[in-house]
């Protein structure tokens, strides 16, 4: 897992100088799991492919801002995706009531776990799922996974935004410190 994050850290290096056959590579290594968690969160696959253009974009603008320090390349490009989508989301917002987009199906389609380039990664995931506290753990993945904004998670859990956003910042704090090991 180390080499292959070096392999994306030096690519990240490459495009900041604005090196278009590292973007190429760097593409190809990554997009799958990003276009799979915008698929999952957005649940179209048409705007999905929208949200991974502009992520991409970002990345070509922003690879240099990259610090190791922070997480993981495939934390970084997981994330970038994410508000993308959150803000694809938002937008929908604005062009639809909020029953209807809150009374939308679950989605079949394959989402981020599924689409994680790295099954030890996974399974590290899972693992550290498994044993977070479950005020942590369905914080989370309906942050992160179902795409709920803090708002929307307080009142889906009736409880207070100021929790809901505590229960999210420690069970990443959990899972930092759980990946880490």
């Amino acid at each position: 897992m180390a080499e292959a994050d070096d392999g994306l850290v030096r690519a990240l290096a490459r495009i900041a100088q604005g090196d278009r056959q590292a973007f190429a590579g760097f593409y190809q290594k990554t997009h799958r799991a990003v276009f799979g968690m915008c698929v999952h969160l957005l649940r179209d696959r048409d705007e999905a492919c929208d949200v991974l253009q502009e992520t991409y974009i970002q990345v070509w603008h922003h690879a240099g801002e990259y610090h190791c320090d922070r997480g993981s390349v495939q934390t970084w490009m997981m994330s970038i995706g994410r508000y993308r989508c959150l803000d694809a989301l938002r937008r929908r917002r604005y062009e639809a009531d909020y029953d209807s987009v809150s009374d939308r199906q679950e989605s079949s389609a394959p989402g981020p776990m599924d689409n994680a380039g790295n099954q030890l990664d996974r399974q590290r995931l899972n693992h550290c799922l498994k044993d977070l506290d479950e005020r942590y753990r369905s914080s989370i993945e309906m942050a992160y996974f179902r795409g709920f904004t803090h708002q929307e998670l307080a009142v889906a859990m009736g409880e207070p935004l100021g929790t809901t956003k505590s229960w999210i910042r420690r069970g990443l704090d959990v899972l930092r410190r759980c990946l880490d090991t």
